[in-house]
């Protein structure tokens, strides 16, 4: 439609509006036709529709939405109630997570709350009195007090402060100040920078580790998934579930794990647990020329990799089982490490990626069958030699 078209349309209604006022007006219809050239069925049509729109609009409408409230069933609003009753420090987010999976969104959370008049409280009550702070006299006097004095205790020094000049301090404050004014004078060294590293050959390095999250439904104690990792591959060389592991049971893993890959690992690397420390353990590794690492108190990291397959093995194998048996768990065990083997070698960008990864092994004559065969698809990254008789 165009411009004229529409300034034609605008003119026809204006003239069916005005010609409907006039007969309303009480002039006669014929008049009103010939005025404003419309016939008399279309007039009386007009004046009909005309006056069902005013005699709805001077009905009474009934206030606010016309449409229902978009209301919670009952037991959705029923749990958020019992929810903000039995702990009213929750927040609305915190409420919201804690009815997953088919809760409500934290807005609806609260406005449940503030219609049933269930505020949230807060976590600590309101100070009673305010907080002390020293002026900027005071913190120089205390300073140079202490630094006259470095020599005598927190205690000591906070007697003297409070006794000759009237100061309300406490000994922690006190060895605040003397600690900050010794890293002043003599500063502590700087903190190690760790960086992210990745071995370049398989069997160069081992991870080891126990998963102690599996707590046995049917014997109320807690089993250990001992775990030996490749850190190049990122594959399970050993695993095992067991229920009272000892330095024993770590070194007939090693065992096993070489005598399957009929390799020796350059290093391994534990935490500081007590079945990974101890003259045993340090003496097997010494024998076979393989460095024995244990990771840092201060940064469990280093052992991180591990730690993150972990979080997979829980997510993608124990909380497939309702019930954690333990001969269950440790028949179905096998199954998983040969599927996550497969995700492993899913992994590769390239083929040329896996050949390397075979020549690095050593194993020459199993690198040229590999070779010779061109199997792109196998399913586990580390290669493994066949058995010998």
């Amino acid at each position: 439609m165009n411009i004229s078209d529409e300034a034609a349309s605008g003119e026809k209604e204006e003239r069916r509006l005005l010609a409907v006022l006039a007969l309303l007006r009480g002039e006669p219809a014929a008049q009103v036709c010939q005025q404003y050239s419309i016939c008399r069925s279309d007039l009386y049509k007009f004046r009909r529709r005309a006056l069902a729109v005013v005699r709805a609009a001077m009905k009474n409408q009934r206030r606010g939405p016309q449409r229902p409230s978009n209301r919670l069933p009952e037991e959705k609003e029923r749990r958020i109630k019992v929810l903000s009753q039995r702990s009213p420090t929750l927040s609305s987010y915190q409420v919201s997570e804690s009815l997953a999976p088919d809760s409500p969104g934290p807005r609806t959370a609260q406005r449940v709350r503030k219609r049933l008049h269930l505020p949230r409280l807060k976590k600590r009550n309101t100070p009673s009195f305010k907080a002390h702070r020293f002026t900027d006299d005071e913190k120089q006097l205390i300073r140079r007090i202490v630094e006259a004095k470095l020599y005598l205790g927190p205690y000591r020094l906070a007697w003297d402060l409070q006794n000759q000049y009237g100061l309300r301090i406490s000994p922690s404050t006190v060895r605040r100040v003397k600690r900050a004014i010794l890293n002043e004078r003599h500063p502590p060294p700087a903190p190690p920078v760790w960086r992210f590293y990745e071995r370049n050959h398989p069997h160069s390095l081992w991870h080891g580790d126990f998963f102690e999250k599996v707590t046995l439904t049917d014997e109320d104690r807690t089993a250990y998934q001992l775990t030996l990792m490749d850190d190049y591959s990122r594959a399970y060389v050993y695993c095992e579930l067991l229920r009272e592991p000892t330095q024993n049971d770590t070194i007939k893993a090693m065992i096993a794990a070489m005598r399957k890959y009929q390799t020796i690992p350059k290093g391994v690397v534990f935490d500081n647990g007590s079945q990974f420390k101890g003259y045993l353990l340090s003496t097997f590794c010494s024998n076979l020329g393989i460095r024995l690492m244990h990771s840092s108190v201060r940064h469990p990291q280093t052992n991180g990799k591990l730690e993150r397959a972990f979080r997979d093995d829980r997510r993608e194998y124990y909380d497939q089982f309702g019930e954690w048996i333990f001969d269950e768990l440790r028949q179905g065990l096998p199954e998983y490490v040969h599927y996550r083997e497969k995700a492993c070698a899913g992994l590769l960008r390239s083929p040329q990626i896996y050949f390397r990864a075979v020549l690095a092994c050593g194993a020459c004559a199993f690198s040229r069958k590999i070779l010779s065969t061109s199997r792109l698809s196998c399913s586990v990254r580390l290669p493994r030699p066949p058995a010998t008789s």
